[in-house]
C-alpha cells in the first residue's frame, strides 16, 4: 500500500462507519422517537460495536446536532452552486431560506421525529448555529446601504435563525401540517428584511401568515371549510 494513500483510506473508512451510526440513529428516531432510543440500539442495528459508536458520536445528542449540521451544510451547498457571487443580501438569503425549507419540508416525518428531539434537548436558542451560517453570508454579502458590521450581521442572523425555529416548531406541531413551511419561511424573512413598518416587496406572494394558523378560530379553517387538526405534545406524542 502506498504510504501516501493510506491515511486517505483510513479517513474514508472512518467517515463510512461514522456514517453507518449516524444512519442507524435517524432511522430509529423516527421508527421509534430519540427518548425511547439508546446507544446500545443504534451499535446494533448499525452492526457496530458500543464501544465504536461512542467514538463517533459521545453522547445521543451529538447525533442531533448532526442532523442539524448537515441540513444546513446541504442549504448552503445549494447556494454555492447558484453562483451568488453578484447577488444581492437579500436573494441569497431568499435562496438559502428556500433551501432549508425544501430540505425540511422533503421528509416532514424525518424533520417531526428529529426536530422534535432537538427542541426537547437542545438549547436551541442560547448560540444557534443556524445564526452563525446566515450571519456570515450577511456579512460577506453587501446590502444597498453598505456593509454590515460584524455585531449587526451576528444579530441579524440570530434574529433569522430564531424566526425560521419558531416558524419550523409551528410546523410539525400539528397534523396535517398548518401552512405551508417554505412560503411561510419565506414571509417571515420578508419581515426580518424589510421591517415591521417597511413595506413588503411588491412581488409578495405568501398568502398563508403564521398568526392565521396559530389563531384558535382559524385553525383549520384555511379555504373556509373546517378541518380538525392533532396537535403534538412536546414528547412528540399526538394528542387528539
Amino acid at each position: 500500500m502506498d504510504p501516501e494513500t493510506a491515511p486517505d483510506r483510513r479517513t474514508s473508512h472512518r467517515q463510512r462507519r461514522r456514517d453507518k451510526v449516524y444512519d442507524a440513529a435517524i432511522e430509529l428516531f423516527i421508527e421509534q422517537g430519540f427518548d425511547n432510543t439508546t446507544m446500545d440500539q443504534i451499535a446494533e442495528r448499525a452492526d457496530i460495536a458500543r464501544a465504536t459508536v461512542f467514538n463517533y458520536f459521545e453522547r445521543k445528542t451529538a447525533l442531533l446536532d448532526e442532523w442539524m449540521a448537515r441540513r444546513r451544510q446541504r442549504a448552503t451547498s445549494a447556494v454555492n452552486n447558484e453562483k451568488t457571487e453578484d447577488s444581492s443580501l437579500e436573494e441569497v438569503l431568499r435562496l438559502y431560506i428556500t433551501e432549508i425549507g425544501k430540505i425540511n419540508g422533503a421528509r416532514r416525518d424525518e424533520t417531526v421525529a428529529l426536530m422534535t428531539a432537538c427542541l426537547g434537548n437542545i438549547n436551541m436558542l442560547a448560540y444557534p448555529a443556524l445564526g452563525d451560517e446566515l450571519a456570515i453570508m450577511i456579512e460577506n454579502s453587501q446590502p444597498a446601504q453598505g456593509p454590515l458590521d460584524h455585531a449587526d450581521a451576528g444579530r441579524a442572523g440570530i434574529l433569522a435563525a430564531i424566526a425560521s425555529r419558531i416558524v419550523l416548531s409551528r410546523w410539525i406541531a400539528e397534523e396535517p401540517e398548518p401552512f405551508d413551511l417554505e412560503t411561510e419561511l419565506l414571509a417571515m424573512l420578508d419581515v426580518i428584511l424589510h421591517g415591521v413598518l417597511g413595506p413588503l416587496p411588491k412581488d409578495n406572494r405568501h398568502g398563508t401568515c403564521i398568526t392565521k394558523a396559530l389563531h384558535p378560530d382559524a385553525i383549520g379553517t384555511r379555504g373556509g371549510a373546517h378541518r380538525p387538526r392533532k396537535s403534538r405534545s412536546p414528547s412528540g406524542i399526538r394528542n387528539n
